[in-house]
């Protein structure tokens, strides 16, 4: 950041706040940009002035504007500890945390079904992407990767599209032009659970994946916020397709439909 963006920033962000009151309305009006790890008992202080915190992998995820002296001053009124290194080290170690991960796919993915040879038959590329749904209120049995509801309504997101998904078994996008779909996990005695897998090691990750993640990132928190804090933590999960071999729709890779043109590289 040069200093005249710099600048530009602190003018745009206002005066930092002083006090606890009035603490939450400045949170809202900031865009949580970076997300960085914070103690297990900064959850509730921070979760308490609307500052959005995820839980994953054993890991306790803030989303904060990226802006070191807002994140001290905002440790401070709530009187945390301070932030080792000043809140500017800790949001450039997320930032580049950030930078890696929306490189890759995410780890976990819905089934792949068709085969690249399958793709090809069917006229489609060989070449396997992975686009990101973005899953609220849900949790992992680890044993088996079955995917549970844990309270809290259902809502998927998939980035790439930035569109919610109708059902995530088998993954459907939302038509809709309006409204967002709570969604139905399987369950029960007679109805096996989804399952995830191991995302194939073929699989690409589009070169919009950042940009795609940090618009869907912003629609769960004003989602969450529009639901007075009912969304949740989000959990990645890739979705298999394959591109066509020049132009058309893409594949989906978990039941072999056609879905809406997307350019991928």
């Amino acid at each position: 950041m040069t200093p005249a963006e710099l600048l530009r920033h602190q003018r745009d962000r206002g005066p930092l706040p002083v006090s606890l009151e009035g603490l939450s309305a400045w949170i809202a009006r900031q865009p949580p940009a970076v997300s960085v790890e914070v103690s297990f008992s900064a959850v509730s202080p921070l979760r308490a002035v609307g500052v959005v915190v995820e839980e994953i992998e054993g890991k306790a995820l803030a989303h904060f504007p990226a802006d070191g002296d807002a994140l001290d001053r905002i440790f401070l009124l709530l009187r945390l500890p301070p932030i080792e290194g000043g809140g500017a080290a800790l949001l450039l170690a997320g930032l580049e945390r950030c930078a890696d991960a929306a490189e890759l796919p995410p780890p976990l993915s819905l089934p792949l079904r068709i085969q690249p040879a399958k793709a090809s038959s069917l006229g489609w590329s060989p070449e396997l992407f992975s686009l990101t749904v973005l899953v609220s209120n849900v949790a992992l049995r680890k044993e088996d990767g079955a995917l549970l509801h844990k309270g809290g309504p259902v809502v998927a997101v998939c980035a790439e599209y930035d569109r919610p998904l109708a059902s995530l078994d088998p993954p459907t996008l939302h038509g809709a032009a309006e409204g967002v779909p709570m969604l139905r996990l399987p369950a029960g005695f007679f109805r096996r659970p989804l399952r995830l897998e191991a995302t194939s090691r073929d699989a690409r990750a589009p070169r919009g994946r950042p940009a795609a993640l940090a618009r869907a990132g912003k629609f769960f928190d004003e989602l969450d916020q529009a639901w007075k804090r009912r969304i949740g933590a989000a959990l990645e999960v890739a979705w298999p397709v394959y591109r066509p071999e020049r132009s058309g729709p893409l594949l989906d890779a978990v039941v072999g439909r056609p879905l809406p043109e997307m350019q991928l590289r």
